[in-house]
């Protein structure tokens, strides 16, 4: 019923949407929207859980050179929508980090019951998380504010200097955009955000040097 008022009032990304979440719902995969309270989570640190992967993910996706010596990792996963996209693309790995014991446990669930066997939800503390340096790719859907973002680039920045490699970084909603290019990183694309509940991604990249100082890495903080 709720598809159908959906259907009848919606726009024409609504139904561009619809087959996708059908797909989801008949095989039992868990994406809804979930609160930062209704998460367990404090709500300066976190923001509120809602899915990102599906087409338009896929339209970015499909523009990437993405390879299988590729591993990517979404920082602040939630339920795991978007791995479950990452999961269609030639990635070695497609794991997530997510604060949140209740959504991590939903998204490896969900990982699960469409079989994607390369993936791992890590729960834990994105600023503490810093196995990172096997990742050339990062995902992050606008997962927390300024001073939480402003650590976990500090925590790439060091990967990169502890392994020097070209890293992108697919953030939808980018809200900290400033804060991204101001750590080194360049802006090489972006979508247009078609609707207020589709915001636009923007793709960064980034080679460190492995001879790039502790200071200079943090510099931008």
């Amino acid at each position: 019923m709720q598809h159908a008022r959906l259907l009848l009032t919606g726009d024409a990304q609504t139904w561009k949407y619809f087959p996708y979440r059908m797909r989801m719902k008949i095989r039992g995969i868990d994406l809804g929207w979930a609160s930062a309270q209704a998460s367990g989570l404090d709500e300066k640190r976190s923001h509120w859980h809602s899915n990102s992967g599906g087409p338009e993910l896929e339209v970015l996706l499909d523009t990437l050179p993405i390879k299988e010596s590729d591993a990517v990792l979404d920082i602040g996963c939630g339920k795991g929508g978007a791995l479950l996209t990452l999961a269609l693309y030639p990635f070695a790995r497609v794991d997530g980090v997510e604060i949140s014991r209740a959504l991590a446990v939903i998204a490896q669930k969900n990982l699960e019951k469409l079989r994607v066997r390369n993936a791992t939800v890590y729960c834990g503390d994105a600023t503490e998380f810093n196995q990172l340096d096997s990742y050339t790719y990062f995902y992050m859907y606008n997962p927390f504010p300024e001073q939480v973002m402003r650590l976990v680039m500090n925590n790439i920045v060091a990967s990169q200097r502890r392994k020097a490699r070209r890293v992108t970084l697919i953030y939808k909603n980018p809200l900290c955009d400033v804060l991204v290019q101001a750590a080194g990183f360049r802006k090489i694309g972006e979508s247009k955000e078609v609707h207020p509940d589709y915001p636009s991604f923007s793709v960064y990249t980034a080679d460190v040097p492995a001879s790039v100082t502790q200071m200079e890495a943090r510099s931008f903080g």
